[in-house]
């Protein structure tokens, strides 16, 4: 049901990704007039009032698709089976989407000046959040599915 511990984890992740698609991940300043920003939908090396951006959209798309994934695997409540695949299918899609993340940031944000003070934003650690919720939804959903099989060879 929708009330159990794997439903409030997937719930998790959910509102982690759409946290992850409104904030940056990544801030480079360089300067007082210079930045480098990475998000889910550009890099945008700004300078000044001018800005160069390189559009990766397919991030955004990824973390849509994973998030779509989330929401169907919260209503397979009753087939866990299936729900266990939506949730490895939806781990795989995070983790992709963690991957060219980090790789954005590798090779299109750090190369970018040199020195400046960088951090990661909320962005990158809430797509974190939503691996570990999903990590751990997955987990209870096995619990649940041994529970039921042992109590099936009981009868």
């Amino acid at each position: 049901m929708i009330q159990r511990l794997q439903s409030v984890f997937l719930l998790i992740t959910a509102m982690a990704l759409v946290v992850f698609l409104g904030t940056n991940a990544y801030t480079r300043t360089l300067s007082a007039s210079e930045s480098v920003t990475v998000n889910a939908y550009h890099v945008l090396h700004k300078t000044g009032t001018l800005g160069t951006e390189k559009p990766v959209f397919y991030v955004a798309v990824m973390a849509c698709i994973s998030i779509l994934v989330t929401i169907i695997a919260l209503f397979q409540y009753r087939n866990r089976v299936r729900q266990i695949l939506f949730v490895a299918f939806n781990a795989l899609m995070m983790g992709a989407t963690l991957a060219v993340t980090v790789y954005h940031i590798i090779s299109d944000a750090k190369p970018i000046g040199v020195g400046g003070e960088e951090t990661y934003e909320v962005g990158i650690f809430a797509l974190i959040i939503a691996m570990v919720s999903n990590s751990l939804a997955n987990y209870f959903i096995k619990k649940d599915e041994k529970l039921v099989r042992s109590a099936d060879r009981m009868r």
